[in-house]
């Protein structure tokens, strides 16, 4: 799909001039966003406003509109309505139709939803999710076999979910007729990849430099803040123990065993992080470990005890316990809501 309109945009041959660079661009690109409530309004003006930008250099080359479930306006997450001018069924057939979501992916999950999302696969539009709009195309089926990303906060409940979707966590993926990002910032980055591949880097370059918009070039895809700049240190030994505190999961390591990933004893361990973090390694761990189970809680379907397994607790009691310890309430109750 995205080959086509890139086709259909390079043969039309129609040229418009700025700042010295001349673009091939004529098209008119059509781009629904479905707006699904509790949306992330940044996400959603990053994926709006480089098609606004865009219009300045190009002229009127993208065009857009909102549609919600019902067509009522819809509250963002900031609980700011949005006016949309239709309902599923004025969708049609876009050029592109994104899916914005954000804290409550769930209340986009709807028969109709559901069925509109796969009418536009079935009519090969390109798709494109924002945050945890990936969800909806997943529930959807639409995302099997894809490579696709999402918020990484919810990236592992998703990954358990929908085993079936290559997931990785990146700011945004683009695979054949499907486009995935992380949300936030990340929106920007995902439409100004569509804009270069449709008119032109250059284009792109430009509507980046509009909107003061500059990722790093040694992270261009980095979907979060790198280790260091969380934690607001350069130490290499105590950034690869917490690198590998994040990523062991199910058999999480001793302390020995993190103290051997930083090449230190675990006396100087301990040291390093009383020093850098204000915290016990072990302590630090546990906490990990319970953030990434609420997210699971959270963001998937999987029973607690999964969670608990999959967190590296050796038995549901304990995983309850700790849970509770941190969040005043155990993992049922936050299941719950």
């Amino acid at each position: 799909m995205v080959e086509r309109r890139l086709g259909r945009a390079q043969n039309e041959h129609l040229t418009f001039f700025a700042t010295g660079f001349s673009f091939i661009a004529m098209a008119r690109y059509d781009v629904v966003f479905l707006l699904v409530p509790k949306f992330s309004m940044i996400a959603l003006y990053g994926a709006l406003e480089p098609l606004r930008v865009a219009n300045r250099f190009a002229g009127p080359t993208f065009s857009w509109r909102f549609v919600s479930a019902d067509g009522q306006p819809v509250a963002a997450s900031n609980d700011i309505p949005v006016s949309v001018s239709g309902t599923l069924s004025d969708v049609g057939t876009p050029d592109m139709a994104v899916i914005s979501a954000s804290y409550a992916p769930e209340k986009g999950i709807t028969r109709p939803m559901l069925a509109a999302i796969k009418a536009l696969a079935r009519r090969r539009v390109l798709m494109a999710a924002i945050d945890t709009g990936p969800f909806l195309l997943a529930e959807a089926g639409v995302l099997d076999d894809y490579r696709a990303t999402c918020h990484w906060e919810s990236l592992p409940g998703f990954r358990e979910s929908y085993p079936k979707v290559l997931a990785e966590q990146s700011l945004y993926v683009t695979d054949r007729d499907r486009m995935t990002c992380a949300g936030g910032a990340a929106a920007i980055d995902m439409m100004l990849d569509w804009i270069g591949r449709l008119l032109g880097r250059p284009l792109a370059v430009m509507v980046a430099d509009q909107l003061v918009h500059f990722r790093s070039m040694e992270a261009p895809t980095q979907a979060r803040l790198p280790t260091a700049a969380r934690y607001g240190t350069t130490d290499a030994r105590l950034l690869k123990i917490i690198t590998a505190m994040e990523e062991q999961g199910e058999d999480p390591l001793d302390a020995a065993g993190l103290a051997q990933v930083g090449g230190i004893s675990v006396r100087q361990m301990e040291r390093l992080f009383h020093d850098v973090l204000k915290e016990r390694p072990m302590g630090f761990y546990l906490k990990l470990r319970l953030e990434k189970a609420e997210r699971l809680i959270t963001y998937s379907g999987m029973s607690i005890r999964e969670i608990a397994v999959a967190c590296g607790f050796s038995s549901l009691p304990l995983f309850s316990r700790s849970f509770r310890a941190r969040y005043g309430k155990p993992p049922s109750a936050l299941r719950a809501t």
